[in-house]
């Protein structure tokens, strides 16, 4: 019974788009009556559908559902319009009947007697409206095997690329070349998370060696005591992160101007020089201590060994026996 209602409804989908295009080269094949009959409010008149074109009444009833929405309500002039189109869609009265109050809420009392209630139709999904209101009829490949399919088809696109494309970068080569720190002693950190967002990602941490700044014995020590913590004598790295800005182009250029302005003060020795100021390194050897760097190396002195107060050894019976 549902295969039933199912196929009778497809044919009426079917007969409904195929008369929009032939509506008009219909009504202009019939008489001038039938044409002069049609008006923009005839279906709101089921009464008045009887002995027009099959295709006409089907897209009536259609413009009559679609217009009215929940204010429809089923007829039973229109369902005897629809019973003319029964050699049109090839659907006896009976199966006509069934399609009609399945789907829109008519149902015939015992007495004879119209009585309307309204019942509970199948709600579908959004797939199933993607292809217009019918279920899934199994006329296509299910989504698992789609979805195989798409995947087949992005890695066959990229290996074209690669296959066609990418030989011809040969002609953009060029020989690498090792950035001279002579020339470019500073360098930017960045850190990103491949287009994840994160809060860590606007840091921009700026390093270089002390020696390359092209300051002399002077300047470099009075550039060392305005580093402070951010200078460690070990490696001779001066280093400093930002991440007061949104952008890391902006924390870039902010590091950029702090680091410009510290050589500008280091160079500037007409104030003072500060060459009695001795290196503070403490902060090197705290950070030294947390890594436990040194400790292994030191040595107890001889004569704190007590060998009286060692655990005494346990005997393995076992291993004493069979040994």
């Amino acid at each position: 019974m549902l295969s039933t209602v199912r196929s009778g409804f497809q044919i009426y989908s079917r007969v409904i788009f195929q008369s929009r295009s032939g509506v008009s080269l219909m009504c202009r094949n019939n008489s001038t009556t039938t044409n002069n009959s049609i008006s923009s409010n005839l279906f709101l008149s089921p009464s008045q559908w009887k002995g027009l074109p099959p295709q006409i009444i089907i897209q009536l009833h259609e413009e009559r559902k679609f217009k009215l929405g929940p204010n429809y309500q089923p007829n039973v002039d229109e369902l005897d319009a629809l019973y003319t189109t029964g050699d049109f869609t090839g659907k006896s009265k009976a199966e006509i009947k069934q399609i009609y109050q399945s789907h829109w809420f008519r149902n015939l009392s015992k007495n004879g007697k119209n009585r309307k209630r309204q019942v509970k139709v199948k709600k579908h999904s959004v797939n199933e409206l993607k292809y217009g209101l019918r279920p899934f009829q199994f006329d296509d490949l299910p989504t698992p095997v789609q979805d195989e399919l798409e995947t087949k088809g992005e890695e066959r696109f990229y290996r074209r690329i690669a296959a066609y494309e990418l030989p011809l970068l040969v002609k953009c080569r060029q020989e690498y070349k090792p950035v001279d720190t002579k020339e470019n002693p500073i360098t930017y950190r960045y850190t990103t998370y491949l287009g994840e967002e994160h809060p860590n990602s606007k840091k921009v941490v700026l390093s270089c060696q002390t020696s390359q700044l092209g300051l002399n014995e002077k300047q470099l020590h009075k550039f060392r005591l305005l580093a402070r913590t951010r200078y460690n004598y070990e490696t001779d790295e001066f280093k400093m992160s930002s991440e007061r800005f949104n952008e890391p182009l902006q924390n870039a250029r902010y590091l950029h101007d702090i680091l410009q302005k510290l050589v500008n003060e280091a160079k500037d020795l007409s104030k003072e020089t500060f060459e009695d100021i001795p290196l503070d390194k403490r902060h090197v050897m705290a950070q030294n201590l947390r890594k436990k760097k040194g400790v292994k190396s030191f040595k107890f002195p001889e004569e704190w060994n007590r060998p009286q107060d060692a655990p005494k050894k346990k005997v393995n019976i076992l291993k004493e026996i069979f040994e």
